[in-house]
């Protein structure tokens, strides 16, 4: 599994991390530590002591390090900035799900130089702490946060490593201030038909489809935009938007820094969105709906 890969996974469960118990912290790490080892040159599997004693236990041998990493996140304290910074974005970021940002919605845009040799940075550290540990286990869940960080907001401005762990602090002040679902817990079922839908929405997204949860958006919204965006996964969806647009990558880019520094959660969404449909009525000569 590749470094961006686990980044995306972890940002993804970011609320339900904090929210875990020392153990699924733990259980959570499993592809960090190394088990085993082979090589094409030989059959040979080398058994660490650490899998003899969790297969002789029946269950992972937990290193003490990470329990208590595990246990200092759970009552974690954040400042008050933090704090009420979370507040503000939680309320800001009503009805965009999936993103702890100030300018949320957007994916992976393309990053500023700067922050791709930061991401490069705590890449590089997260992989001497692991070939440094001696335990078997290696706690990557703080690198894996400040990539994410890093990746989610290094398009906008140049971020130096206390930028990027300050926005980890916000996302996990924002999960833990978060109301917890009401909905009752679904059915085995009902999960996988849920799960079935998500990666069908996703295959069409990867064909150049625009999600349905955009197009009611902008539906609700009285906006004409473009039908579909052919974009290369992992880019964002909403430069293959533009480009259909009439818009270049760089003035799109360009255009939602500086509307970055204006808004925050749904208006800067909206601003972004009436940028893009503006130009595209203006291009195709489509008439804003009423």
């Amino acid at each position: 599994m590749s470094i961006t890969t686990i980044a995306s996974f972890y940002g993804s469960s970011a609320a339900s991390a904090v929210r875990s118990t020392s153990g699924s912290v733990a259980s959570s790490q499993r592809t960090a530590g190394t088990a085993s080892t082979a090589t094409s040159e030989s059959t040979t599997v080398s058994i660490s002591n650490q899998a003899r004693q969790a297969a002789a236990s029946g269950g992972i041998a937990v290193p003490e390090s990470i329990r208590q990493d595990a246990l200092a996140e759970l009552n974690r304290v954040f400042p008050q900035d933090i704090l009420d910074e979370a507040k503000a974005r939680l309320d800001a970021n009503q009805g965009i799900s999936g993103s702890s940002s100030a300018t949320p919605g957007l994916g992976n845009l393309p990053l500023l130089p700067e922050n791709a040799a930061l991401i490069a940075q705590i890449k590089s550290e997260m992989h001497a702490a692991h070939a440094a540990n001696k335990e078997g286990m290696t706690n990557l869940t703080p690198y894996v946060r400040l990539i994410q960080a890093v990746q989610s907001e290094g398009w906008k401005t140049p971020m130096s490593m206390e930028d990027a762990q300050r926005e980890v602090d916000i996302a996990q002040a924002m999960a833990k201030l978060a109301p917890a679902a009401s909905e009752a817990p679904l059915s085995e079922a009902q999960q996988l038909q849920k799960d079935q839908a998500a990666m069908a929405q996703f295959e069409k997204e990867l064909a150049g489809e625009v999600p349905d949860k955009l197009k009611q958006r902008w539906q609700d919204s009285g906006l004409s935009m473009p039908e579909s965006a052919t974009t290369t996964f992992p880019k964002s969806i909403w430069l293959g938007l533009a480009k259909a647009a009439g818009i270049g990558e760089d003035e799109f880019l360009a255009k939602a820094r500086e509307l970055a520094g204006n808004y925050s959660g749904n208006s800067f969404l909206q601003a972004v969105e009436s940028f893009i449909s503006e130009r595209y009525v203006a291009n195709s000569g489509t008439k804003t709906s009423t």
